[in-house]
């Protein structure tokens, strides 16, 4: 993936509390640096920039950058998140290296507690560390890490936390956890005996039980306004991985995607910016406030845009401006993003809204934009709806997806799509029969099942006098 454009961005600002650029890679230099950026608010480090921002490549980058990362993950204490890759920047490799500010404050490395100020990096003092201290219990009354009265361990999902522990290993080899329990004691979403609101959110089979304002619905309405009358309304209940997976397999029936043949070559687009969708989706689910029970996450899809809305306004010191370019990511969810970030939902720290903006220009979507108004953060997708893609009036509920044969025109490849659909909805079908429904000739429905079964989206079953056509399973459209 091409991420040059993050530093891009970084260069057009100047170091500060939050960015620092380092010639060469000193491990002792950047894991000072990178625990004040923890202690502070946050921050991203670049490895190869030179004082008059030149680009100065690191050989061996991806080495570098391993050996960088393990230091970091194994020396800064108490464990913090910490993000690094490797940019191809100007045909030269350069390492980036970004963190959250941390909830479990003061972090140490070595034994000793760093912050910055201004574009330093220095000791802390008694006073700053009084107040690092008083964040920290702070923290530990916030929402997340409450009790949940009456869930226990039976309420988890075992193969989610599994999975968690499985990348959690990845992330950090000298880890050590004695069984599940031990785990969540180890991330803070088991405390004293009791689970926390952040575990259910993340790992509960039914959290909705316990928080039910976790709940998610998706609506797609005929208009551009919001009504009693829609096409399709769903409402996800699920724990966080549950829901962004089930919730992204719904846009996408929804939106589709187009298949282009060429040829012995399938390509396929699709109608939405994926890429920005999912980071719009985890966004609103990782920051939105929970502690309300009026709460919401509604996702809307009009005829003329689509809306992701969340509750709970921008974080304070954080503005709409700020959301176009590399900024410090407040966290409201401190632990739910941590394990986000532990099963590779976030993979950079605080450039998802700058990678949603790539993603549409890149696919050549109108790019978001942000609004936040009582309380309520909403991003919206210009021109993106349902009902801008041919066919959907036929069943929100189907999909949009379009198969099309380069050498032939937009009303062949249409009828060939009609085709398929008919026999989406009613396998079995003989040619004659296809032919009476669509009011089509035999000859020209042979063509199309044709072409159809040549590319492998058709097949015939059954015996010549009583078979018919069928849709050719896990066959993608």
């Amino acid at each position: 993936m091409d991420n040059s454009f993050i530093i891009d961005n970084l260069l057009q600002q100047q170091e500060g509390v939050r960015l620092e650029f380092k010639t060469t890679a000193n491990k002792e230099a950047i894991a000072k640096t990178i625990t004040a950026f923890i202690n502070t608010q946050g921050g991203d480090l670049v490895i190869g920039i030179d004082e008059e921002k030149n680009v100065v490549e690191i050989k061996n980058a991806e080495k570098v950058r391993v050996s960088l990362q393990n230091l970091l993950i194994d020396s800064i204490k108490p464990n913090a998140p910490i993000s690094s890759q490797v940019i191809r920047y100007k045909k030269k490799d350069v390492i980036l290296i970004s963190v959250w500010e941390g909830a479990k404050k003061p972090y140490q490395f070595k034994g000793k507690i760093f912050i910055r100020e201004n574009d330093a990096t220095k000791l802390s003092n008694k006073e700053v560390l009084t107040l690092l201290i008083k964040e920290r219990k702070e923290a530990d009354f916030h929402w997340e890490r409450k009790a949940v009265l009456g869930a226990d361990l039976e309420d988890l999902d075992v193969q989610e936390i599994n999975n968690t522990l499985s990348l959690y290993k990845t992330y950090k080899p000298t880890s050590n956890f004695e069984d599940i329990e031990d785990f969540l004691i180890q991330m803070g979403l088991l405390q004293n005996g009791n689970l926390t609101n952040a575990c259910v959110v993340l790992f509960g089979k039914q959290p909705q039980r316990f928080i039910p304002q976790s709940r998610i619905r998706v609506t797609v309405y005929p208009s551009n306004k919001s009504g009693d009358h829609f096409l399709n309304d769903r409402t996800f209940e699920g724990n966080i991985f549950k829901n962004i997976t089930a919730i992204l397999d719904f846009i996408d029936v929804t939106f589709g995607k187009n298949i282009i043949v060429d040829g012995v070559l399938r390509t396929e687009k699709y109608n939405y910016p994926l890429l920005a969708i999912r980071e719009g989706l985890l966004n609103a689910m990782v920051h939105r406030d929970y502690n309300s029970v009026n709460g919401f996450l509604q996702i809307s899809i009009f005829s003329d845009r689509t809306e992701i809305a969340n509750y709970g306004g921008l974080p304070d010191g954080i503005t709409i401006k700020d959301l176009k370019r590399e900024h410090n990511s407040v966290l409201r969810n401190p632990d739910i993003a941590q394990i986000c970030f532990i099963r590779k939902y976030i993979e950079m720290l605080g450039s998802g809204t700058l990678r949603m903006i790539n993603d549409c220009k890149k696919n050549n979507f109108r790019i978001p934009v942000w609004t936040d108004r009582e309380d309520i953060t909403t991003v919206t997708f210009p021109e993106l709806s349902v009902n801008a893609n041919e066919g959907v009036n036929e069943g929100v509920n189907e999909g949009v997806n379009n198969i099309a044969f380069k050498e032939d025109n937009e009303g062949v490849n249409r009828e060939l799509n009609i085709v398929y659909r008919l026999l989406d909805t009613r396998p079995g079908l003989k040619v004659p029969d296809i032919a009476r429904l669509l009011d089509k000739s035999l000859s020209t429905v042979e063509r199309h099942i044709k072409k159809l079964k040549d590319a492998g989206y058709v097949e015939f079953k059954g015996p010549p006098k009583t078979g018919g056509y069928f849709i050719v399973p896990n066959k993608s459209i």
